[in-house]
Order: C-alpha cells, then structure tokens, then sequence
C-alpha cells in the first residue's frame, strides 16, 4: 500500500510540477510572454534569462540594459495588450525560431526567440525584442505572392 500511495504521489507530483525537460518552445514563449504582460521589466528579464542556462554568463552590466530597454518599451507604449505568432521557423526538429509580434496600448514590439533541444529539454538559446515593426511588414509583405 505504501509503494502504491509513493507512486501516486510522484505521478501527481510529475504533472503538478513539469520540468524544464518536458516544457516545449511553445510552453516556454507562452511563459515568456506572460512574463512580459505583467509589466515588470526586471522579473520578466531574470525568468527569461533563467530559460536561457546558455546566456548565463550575461554581466550585470548587460543584464540591466535589457532591463531598461523594456522598462522604456512599456513606459513608452503601455501596458501589452496581446500577442501574436508571426513566423515559426524550424531547421531541425531541434533548432526553432518564433517570431512574435506583441501588441502594446499605444504600438507594438517584435519578440524573437531561438529554442534548442538538448538531451536535458528545450531552453532558449537566443532572443532579441525591439519595435522596429515596420521591418516585419516589409518581410511580409515581400514572402506573399503576387
């Protein structure tokens, strides 16, 4: 009885609680981006950063400046009111790429994220955010037919 309450309990434990290892690049963006709605530049840096174990020699120095430079975003255009997935690229089933657009009250910002999957799971390996927007209508606009 003792092994079979054990075993419930380290199956409720294992999807209460999903590691790192079984988190997709969906689940991961998903957890970024709430991050980001949430508007607090300094928390949403540090838990993507944390995502990252291959940026975790990032300096202090830089560290911040990602921090202003998303304090400035949503002090600039106000709180995120959504986003959207724009592109996915996949160039291995272990190398992804999402490009996200995020929709703020007054304009908008470009989210990119590179994902690689490890024997130990997914993590993310690189990203950049900015809101040069209208570099991702011209890239549309370019790869539709006419």
């Amino acid at each position: 009885m003792t092994l079979l309450r054990a075993s419930l309990f380290a199956i409720a434990l294992s999807t209460a609680a999903p590691s790192l290892a079984q988190a997709t690049p969906e689940t991961i963006a998903n957890s970024v981006l709430r991050d980001f709605k949430k508007g607090d530049a300094t928390v949403a840096i540090n838990n993507l950063l944390a995502k990252a174990p291959l940026l975790s020699s990032i300096g202090p120095e830089e560290r911040a400046n990602l921090i202003d430079k998303l304090d400035s975003f949503f002090t600039d255009y106000g709180k995120i009111d959504g986003w959207q997935l724009l592109n996915s690229s996949e160039f291995s089933n272990r190398y992804v790429g999402h490009t996200y657009i995020i929709f703020q009250e007054d304009y908008a910002i470009n989210l990119n994220l590179k994902f690689y999957r490890s024997e130990t799971g997914w993590a993310v390996t690189g990203f950049s955010f900015d809101s040069k927007i209208d570099d991702l209508l011209d890239t549309q606009s370019s790869t539709k037919p006419e």
